[in-house]
């Protein structure tokens, strides 16, 4: 986690949300913003990103506070204007993470010979959940589609008869804003 990154994509994201709605590409390019190499712009990415942000600003209340409330309010403003587009740029992202998400537990499923656990050290798990993470961000964002939440509860029962449950697995000072009983897949042994 970059705290400087991440501000520098709360203002980013903000700025060119518009733009990023209007797009036919899913995954903005960014690029490189004051030497710091950003992520692709998605609602995903700025949602981890702002939720990152809100777990962290107790802590840091000077430099977090008024960066993310202005960023906040500049993607409110967007999205009602334009709230279609958002709404379907939300549902083509959580369909495409959510083929991603899939493949990765097939792909575990596969180069396993016994039944290991799809967090087991050295499967990729504890840099993939973020795609999970993004998904149920999504989900609580904009309603999706049935058949999608569907799909999503079925990996998860897949996902849940082979997981070992553990500790938070990202840095702890975002523990609190991840309850176990919603973040469950950040709760991993590795």
């Amino acid at each position: 986690m970059n705290l400087k990154q991440d501000l520098t994509f709360a203002r980013v994201a903000a700025e060119q949300m518009d733009d990023y709605l209007h797009a036919e590409v899913l995954f903005y390019p960014v690029g490189s913003v004051d030497g710091i190499q950003m992520p692709q712009l998605t609602i995903g990415a700025w949602l981890e990103t702002e939720w990152r942000l809100n777990a962290l600003r107790e802590a840091h209340p000077d430099e977090i506070g008024d960066v993310l409330a202005a960023a906040q309010a500049e993607v409110r403003k967007v999205r009602h204007r334009i709230p279609d587009l958002y709404q379907n740029k939300a549902r083509r992202e959580f369909k495409s993470r959510l083929d991603s998400w899939e493949m990765f537990l097939q792909d575990r499923h596969e180069a396993t010979a016994q039944p290991e656990p799809y967090n087991a050290p050295r499967s990729g798990y504890a840099e993939r959940v973020h795609t999970r993470f993004r998904l149920e961000l999504l989900k609580d964002d904009v309603a999706q589609l049935g058949d999608q939440l569907s799909r999503l509860r079925m990996l998860d029962g897949r996902l849940r008869m082979r997981f070992k449950p553990g500790a938070f697995i990202w840095e702890p000072e975002l523990a609190p804003a991840a309850p176990a009983d919603k973040f469950w897949f950040l709760y991993a042994k590795l």
